[in-house]
């Protein structure tokens, strides 16, 4: 009779468990979810952040660094910090570009949409080195990187990826400075703001696309500064003009040309 007894109670045992099984797998369920949307949400910067650097890194076959990039989704704005991208290959070390900080504001709505838009980038503290080295310069060799890196055909990955458009994208009281291998003095430029404007245009454009088109830009700003101001940067570094020119791979020749005509010979 006991053994009778002891099999009836763990049939009743067992039958209750596969009764409450259910619920506790619902319970497990939803405590797994939740989790799991915290994770993501708080790993949105660190995903965000890795998103920007190999962006810049595909468009411009340099190295790049963010140091942080913090982003609010339900106010649509965020902050980031430290952003860094090296030289081309054939110079120095040192940043070619550095921004200590800046803010972005996201349009909310679109964030979960094939387009995504943001109203503004607005980047401060912006720092730039225009580098000559052997009848070279930094500046058209990551132009050339960029150009050589956007000619190659995209790959199904690439045409279906996530796209951006940029209503404002500034950078604010941009200082360059300009060396030249083996030389210790160091010119200075003071370029003010640089503005773009409808980045990606109307229908977006992927971020490695938009990262180009900004580190284009920077780089025939740069240039036109530099040629545009060499008698200025010779009086600084304490050289001839025409000796920095050959070093930074400008012809001696335009120096004598109107700045518009040397603008366009550069871009």
């Amino acid at each position: 009779m006991r053994g009778l007894f002891k099999v009836e109670d763990g049939v009743g045992f067992g039958q209750g468990n596969d009764m409450k099984s259910p619920r506790y797998l619902v319970v497990f369920a939803a405590i797994a979810a939740v989790a799991g949307l915290m994770f993501v949400y708080n790993s949105k910067d660190w995903i965000l952040r890795s998103a920007v650097v190999k962006a810049v890194e595909q468009a411009t076959g340099v190295s790049a660094h963010l140091g942080s990039l913090r982003v609010e989704l339900l106010k649509g704005a965020g902050v980031l910090k430290d952003f860094r991208m090296g030289n081309p290959k054939g110079f120095s070390r040192e940043d070619l570009i550095s921004v200590k900080e800046g803010k972005v504001v996201v349009d909310a709505g679109t964030v979960t949409a094939s387009v995504v838009r943001i109203k503004s980038v607005d980047l401060s503290g912006v720092g730039i080195l225009f580098e000559g080295s052997g009848k070279r310069n930094n500046m058209n060799a990551l132009k050339a990187q960029i150009n050589s890196r956007s000619a190659k055909p995209q790959s199904s990955k690439v045409e279906t990826a996530k796209k951006f458009r940029i209503d404002s994208f500034v950078l604010r009281n941009v200082q360059v400075d300009v060396r030249m291998a083996g030389i210790v003095k160091v010119g200075n430029l003071s370029l003010g703001d640089i503005r773009m404007n409808s980045l990606g245009g109307s229908t977006g454009a992927t971020a490695s696309d938009i990262a180009a088109q900004v580190s284009n830009e920077i780089a025939s700003r740069c240039t036109g500064a530099v040629i545009r101001n060499m008698a200025q940067l010779a009086e600084q570094m304490g050289m001839d003009a025409s000796k920095i020119a050959d070093g930074f791979g400008v012809p001696t020749d335009v120096l004598n040309e109107a700045a518009g005509f040397l603008q366009n010979l550069f871009k």
